[in-house]
């Protein structure tokens, strides 16, 4: 995993500068609408408030850019229906190069990292989630 996450932050340096390779912390407030999928969100806040290209996003989150725009195409189509809830940001934060790894789907990275210093309970709030699913997610992630 370091591998990749040393790839990952020369792929940052790469398309968004070197000063801005730390900024990349997103938010779990992010996640938290239930109208869209984990990743839906993430490739949604990366377009629309970092203004990050398919590309970009498809080389920090190590996918294919055709995923990336299938995925916003999908999330817009979405919107169209269910309008997104203003952003409230919240202090705790997930780093991208969590991300990264293809082994795990993106909720189980979040919460796998979350679980360092949370409880299944606090993540659950923070994710909007119900604490069995939490449970459940990272047990999946744990066998892998």
């Amino acid at each position: 995993m370091k591998k990749k996450i040393i790839e990952t932050k020369v792929i940052e340096k790469e398309y968004l500068g070197s000063s801005d390779v730390n900024k990349l912390l997103i938010s779990v407030s992010v996640f938290c609408d239930r109208s869209v999928s984990v990743f839906e969100a993430l490739v949604e806040y990366l377009i629309e408030e970092k203004n990050l290209k398919y590309s970009q996003i498809a080389r920090l989150v190590n996918r294919n850019d055709r995923t990336i725009w299938t995925v916003y195409n999908r999330v817009s189509k979405k919107r169209k229906k269910i309008p997104k809830a203003p952003l409230k940001m919240s202090k705790v934060t997930v780093p991208l190069d969590v991300l990264v790894d293809r082994k795990y789907a993106v909720l189980e990275a979040i919460v796998v990292y979350l679980k360092q210093n949370y409880s299944f309970h606090e993540i659950a709030k923070l994710l909007n989630r119900n604490d069995r699913t939490i449970w459940t997610v990272y047990s999946r992630a744990g066998k892998k």
